[in-house]
């Protein structure tokens, strides 16, 4: 990679390798995002999803392999540092006994100085990230009172309001219903387009994943199967081979993204 090429890439995992006890999570991946752009990451459960994200984060060491945020090792910055650069949405996130709005103001900590309390400023972000992600009528409620979803929503206002310049989410529409798993694409599509941040984020949604997400990453097994548009990623044979079901795939024509049709198990 060159000296301009990787000024242009956001994140990026050369050839990582993850062992959890006796599994292989992940076997010599390589993947890499850019600013402005929003990364699908799909694949049946135990495919590697999860585990990517977290050495993305930096929250899991590879085995061997590195991550780079631009051509910096991500291993070689300090925690404040990668705080500030990338946020992290979990799966799930625990139930703790803080506010709404203390929870999201735990976004700004990473551009906080030691000792140094939140600002006028800092209370306006997290507001605003709380008008986006519609979860202002929480800001006084304790997130153990607030329902799986609605605790998904404050959880990416946090991230939201962290601005970072890479978010990495995952499946974070997985306790949203129909509506709000829409909205809470919308306002990803709007704060990577507004804010020029690169988004990797981890979908079971896969016709969702087609009409939002600029790319899609398909994994199986710990390994990378195919990287590229929604529409030659998104294939029958590919469904058929890693999710072992026959689907049709057509062109939505009111979106003109891929839309997957599910028939069956293969056989």
């Amino acid at each position: 990679m060159t000296v301009a090429e990787a000024a242009s890439v956001s994140i990026a995992a050369k050839s990582v390798s993850v062992s959890l006890g006796e599994t292989q999570a992940l076997d010599s991946v390589s993947f890499e995002t850019r600013p402005g752009e929003l990364v699908g990451l799909i694949g049946p459960n135990g495919a590697g999803k999860s585990t990517l994200l977290r050495v993305l984060a930096g929250l899991l060491r590879p085995d061997s392999g590195a991550v780079f945020l631009g051509d910096i090792p991500l291993g070689q910055m300090n925690v404040g540092e990668r705080a500030r650069r990338v946020a992290f949405m979990p799966q799930r996130d625990q139930a703790h006994p803080f506010t709404a709005l203390e929870m999201v103001l735990m976004g700004r900590y990473a551009h906080l100085g030691r000792f140094e309390l939140e600002g006028r400023r800092d209370r306006r972000i997290a507001r605003e990230a709380m008008a986006r992600t519609e979860t202002s009528m929480f800001e006084n409620r304790q997130l153990d009172r607030l329902s799986g979803g609605e605790r998904q929503r404050v959880v990416l206002a946090r991230a939201l309001a962290q601005q970072s310049e890479v978010i990495l989410l995952d499946e974070p529409s997985s306790s949203l219903d129909l509506r709000r798993r829409l909205s809470m694409m919308e306002t990803l599509r709007y704060e990577i387009e507004a804010r020029g941040v690169a988004a990797v984020v981890a979908l079971h949604d896969i016709s969702l994943a087609g009409r939002y997400c600029d790319r899609l990453a398909l994994l199986s097994e710990g390994t990378m199967v195919v990287d590229g548009r929604p529409i030659e990623v998104l294939t029958p044979e590919h469904l058929r081979c890693v999710f072992g079901v026959e689907a049709s795939v057509s062109l939505d024509p009111l979106t003109g993204c891929p839309q997957v049709w599910l028939i069956g198990p293969s056989h």
